[in-house]
């Protein structure tokens, strides 16, 4: 049972570390739109611009919801933990995570 557990933190850990290394990507290619698009402006390419715009403004909606995945699940490994809601965890409000 506890190598089963173990196991099953190991596969969410690594999913949870693939859902950062999507968001990474895709904001990096919203901050490489958001170039374009500036370079677009400055050029007065106001259509390329706006559609340079659009994508960043994908990519960095895609981030979002990478790192909104990558929260819940770390949030499950949390309350997973037996440790979790144990005197070991810092007082709410402590201002340690």
């Amino acid at each position: 049972m506890v190598d089963e557990n173990k196991l099953i933190e190991t596969a969410y850990v690594k999913h949870m570390s693939d859902h950062y290394k999507q968001a990474s990507e895709e904001l990096l290619h919203a901050y490489q739109r958001n170039k374009e698009a500036a370079r677009h402006h400055e050029a007065g390419a106001f259509k390329a611009a706006l559609h340079h715009a659009k994508l960043s403004k994908h990519h960095s909606f895609n981030a979002h919801e990478h790192l909104k995945d990558a929260l819940v699940i770390a949030e499950k490994l949390e309350s997973a933990k037996p440790w979790s809601n144990s005197v070991l965890k810092p007082p709410s409000g402590s201002g340690v995570h």
